[in-house]
């Protein structure tokens, strides 16, 4: 199962960011900085999110500072809640499978 969620800012432009199996898939089209795609791996990123001013980041558990940052209730509260735990959810199934933790 997939979850998308798309978030729009007035300066910063257009994030997408699509949970598929093991990984997230991030498109970026900013104005000023233009179009940039990421694949992230689940298995390295820190199930429990930072949340700073007006973001929540995902950082990784192998480098410091974040690798996903999400602007707070964008597009809206369910919407944005749904995907984070889903996130969350899947990021801490992801390790558990790669480090052997899994029953």
């Amino acid at each position: 199962m997939t979850h998308k969620l798309i978030q729009k800012h007035f300066l910063h432009g257009t994030q997408e960011l699509e949970l598929r199996d093991d990984l997230i898939k991030v498109r970026i089209n900013s104005f000023l900085k233009g179009k940039k795609e990421l694949d992230i791996d689940l298995a390295i990123l820190n199930p429990e999110p930072v949340i700073s001013k007006t973001q929540l980041h995902f950082h990784s558990r192998v480098k410091c500072g974040p690798l996903i940052s999400l602007y707070l209730n964008k597009p809206n509260r369910e919407e944005f809640n749904a995907f984070v735990e889903a996130v969350k959810a899947k990021a801490k199934s992801e390790y558990d499978a790669f480090a052997g933790l899994k029953k």
